[in-house]
């Protein structure tokens, strides 16, 4: 767990590395994601949690979120202004997403619900496991 531990302090500087170039809700959802996990990785049961679990909460501090952060901040560098409102949408849109769904494994993990966990490490695999993210 400790690779999925430094793979969150390593999200959480890029997320406040790029504050300034996000608008302030997308840095609120990104660190209430860092925040979640960090919460899971800080719980008694962490060593019982389901490899799909795992997998799921890797991709989530390594591809999910900073794919998110990064498609955004290149979309409204590329577009200029006129992508503005659309990428802020899309990326609030994604990390509301994120947010929502890594809050349900924390709080399976909290309740020791196995099959929650994994139910829900699937969903994330399958909602963000190919290009969505683009934006």
């Amino acid at each position: 767990m400790s690779a999925l531990r430094k793979q969150t302090q390593a999200l959480v500087l890029e997320i406040n590395a790029s504050a300034g170039d996000l608008p302030p809700i997308a840095v609120v959802l990104a660190r209430a994601v860092t925040d979640t996990v960090a919460s899971v990785l800080d719980s008694p049961e962490v060593d019982r949690l389901d490899i799909g679990v795992r997998v799921a909460v890797h991709a989530v501090l390594t591809d999910y979120v900073p794919g998110s952060i990064r498609s955004y901040i290149g979309a409204v560098r590329a577009a200029g202004d006129p992508a503005v409102h659309a990428a802020t949408a899309a990326v609030v849109d994604q990390l509301t997403t994120l947010r929502a769904s890594v809050g349900d494994l924390a709080a399976a993990s909290n309740e020791r619900d196995l099959q929650a966990l994994q139910v829900h490490g699937r969903f994330l695999e399958d909602k963000f496991g190919g290009s969505e993210l683009d934006l």
